[in-house]
């Protein structure tokens, strides 16, 4: 086989290399879930919660209690210092954001593969003039995560945080993911409500493409190799004529052409290469 059909052959099988890896990469795109959104509902008729600093205030409020065994006095005090952390408390809970004023969305970055880490984003989305601190739980099934991913943001008023966490599909199909749960403050953590997303869905779980891509790649570029190797010239090693060349000190004798040095007027070479056994494409 001649030079230029050997680079003609190379050229063929990075052009192959290419398009397999573009086609795999397309393809992979393509396979990606899309996002899913849903404004949050209550969880419940009534889902307010007392926060972390509520019941901080009632252990504060306790001390006026030793006092009120000597003076009965101090039962009052305990009492009205318990009925300004409701008060507070009211306050703060009718400060939350109405749980139709949350959107929760949830984004795959890449598809869902066999033993491949696929990375999904929760976005939280805020439309009212409070921050709130949100402490959401996504419902995923267990051959993609075996405990339940849970995100702690912060969302300003009428902003939008987001947060990532990581699966790794075990079992191939179709499978499908619940809803998302959220518990939120205010920055007073005097109350919290309760909502939740109705963001369920169903993924299937593919192949690993990734493994199958760099199958594809390994042996397009192996049988690249194996047809260099098998047109590879090796001058002068053989006996299978290649091509002529004007003579050069070091040169064998009995590789003198003498009817082309005749024609010539000077001497010229024989050049060999290995003779190789072709194997049918």
């Amino acid at each position: 086989m001649c030079c230029g059909q050997l680079k003609c052959r190379s050229r063929h099988f990075g052009s192959q290399l290419r398009e397999t890896t573009l086609r795999e990469a397309s393809t992979s795109e393509t396979l990606i879930p899309p996002p899913v959104s849903a404004k949050t509902e209550r969880m419940k008729r009534f889902a307010g919660a007392f926060g972390p600093r509520f019941f901080l205030l009632v252990v504060v409020g306790l001390v006026w209690l030793g006092a009120a065994f000597h003076n009965a006095k101090f039962f009052y005090a305990l009492a009205a210092w318990d009925a300004l952390a409701v008060i507070a408390w009211a306050i703060d809970l009718a400060g939350l954001p109405r749980p139709s004023d949350l959107t929760i969305t949830r984004r795959w970055k890449s598809a869902a593969a066999l033993s491949v880490p696929a990375t999904i984003e929760i976005v939280l989305e805020n439309a009212r003039r409070s921050t709130v601190l949100a402490a959401l739980t996504d419902n995923v099934p267990q051959e993609l995560s075996t405990a339940a991913p849970e995100l702690e943001l912060k969302c300003r008023s009428r902003g939008e945080a987001a947060g990532s966490y990581q699966i790794a599909p075990t079992r191939r199909g179709d499978s499908l993911l619940g809803s998302v749960y959220i518990r939120y403050q205010t920055p007073m953590r005097l109350a919290e409500r309760w909502a939740v997303a109705r963001v369920e869905q169903t993924v299937c779980v593919h192949p690993n493409l990734e493994q199958a891509r760099q199958q594809s790649v390994y042996l397009v570029r192996s049988r690249q190799i194996e047809m260099e190797k098998r047109h590879t010239r090796l001058r002068g090693a053989g006996r299978e004529f290649e091509s002529l060349r004007e003579y050069q000190e070091g040169d064998e004798f009995r590789d003198i052409c003498w009817t082309a040095a005749a024609r010539r007027g000077k001497l010229v070479t024989r050049l060999f290469q290995i003779e190789r056994s072709q194997t049918p494409d």
